[in-house]
């Protein structure tokens, strides 16, 4: 039985482009060429790939001693609540929180006055446009997110796993009312890369050959992390990439159990010079340590203790 290059891009969890590009390099096992389709086996495994980030090489050398007892312990204190009314009008509380965290990190201007008037279903006259649209849709999607992953008492539904087409549908969701139409797709630009001429394509295709396959033992945190930077490195669409990380970041927090958190507006310098060093360096000791604390509040704020 055979399948198509859409298929196997969903089965895959790649672009049906890079499903192509690995036909015609003759990187898949059985596939047939026919007119010009491809039909590959429907058992035929998902090619691997020996392409690696060159700065994030030795991962587990760059992120320190982290104690994560005091994360999984808040964890379990999440699993133990069991009212899930109280718990979701916390959460709603949490997003409004989210929301100006992911646009303090993007350099957007909102202030929580201006957000509160928004969410009561009411136009901001001094707000752009296009500021309304991400802001609610940030709020729909972390909203549906809840009853997706679960969280606490809240039981997911469905916990769509994180791929390239997973992170453009984000992006779709996240655009949605803007002038974006038609199918998206990455920023034709490149990056010199060890002195080489990189495309964003490129680079994105082997942050997911890493996602896939060197990082699926990390703890999620620190999975999470790792992908919010490497986003906020790459910027694949050029336009609100940051917003784009830290909807990823969310997804991912709350599929491993956690509350998704941001460093707040007021300590936004100090975050940006850790993310600096995360470029420069690979070294994500700082940046860790400091969504360790958001998230370790957030959880206390959904259990009630703030």
């Amino acid at each position: 039985m055979y399948i198509s290059a859409k298929e196997a891009a969903k089965k895959w969890g790649i672009s049906e482009r890079r499903v192509r590009i690995l036909c015609a390099e003759g990187r898949v096992d059985g596939v047939l060429r026919s007119s010009w389709a491809w039909n590959i086996p429907s058992d035929a495994p998902k090619p691997g790939d020996g392409r690696q980030l060159r700065h994030m090489k030795n991962l587990d050398l760059r992120i320190g001693m982290m104690d994560f007892s005091k994360l999984e312990q808040a964890r379990m204190t999440l699993q133990s609540l069991d009212d899930a009314e109280q718990f979701v009008r916390s959460y709603k509380h949490l997003v409004n929180r989210f929301v100006l965290a992911s646009f303090a990190a993007e350099d957007l201007e909102l202030n929580p006055q201006d957000l509160a008037v928004l969410f009561s279903q009411s136009f901001v006259p001094s707000l752009q446009f296009d500021i309304q649209v991400l802001a609610l849709n940030i709020r729909s999607i972390m909203m549906r997110m809840l009853h997706q992953y679960g969280l606490g008492p809240v039981v997911g539904q469905s916990h769509p796993q994180m791929s390239e087409q997973r992170l453009m549908q984000l992006y779709q969701m996240l655009m949605q009312g803007l002038d974006t139409e038609g199918d998206v797709s990455y920023r034709n630009e490149c990056v010199i890369d060890q002195n080489k001429r990189v495309t964003v394509l490129q680079q994105m295709e082997t942050l997911f050959v890493q996602w896939d396959r060197d990082w699926t033992e990390l703890h999620p945190v620190v999975r999470a992390v790792f992908l919010y930077g490497e986003l906020i490195r790459i910027k694949p669409f050029g336009a609100y990439d940051g917003l784009l990380a830290s909807l990823a970041f969310a997804q991912e927090l709350m599929n491993g159990g956690f509350p998704p958190a941001l460093v707040e507006k007021e300590h936004e310098d100090e975050f940006k010079a850790a993310m600096i060093l995360t470029r420069s360096r690979g070294n994500y000791q700082n940046v860790l340590r400091m969504i360790e604390q958001v998230v370790l509040r957030e959880s206390k704020n959904l259990q009630g203790e703030a």
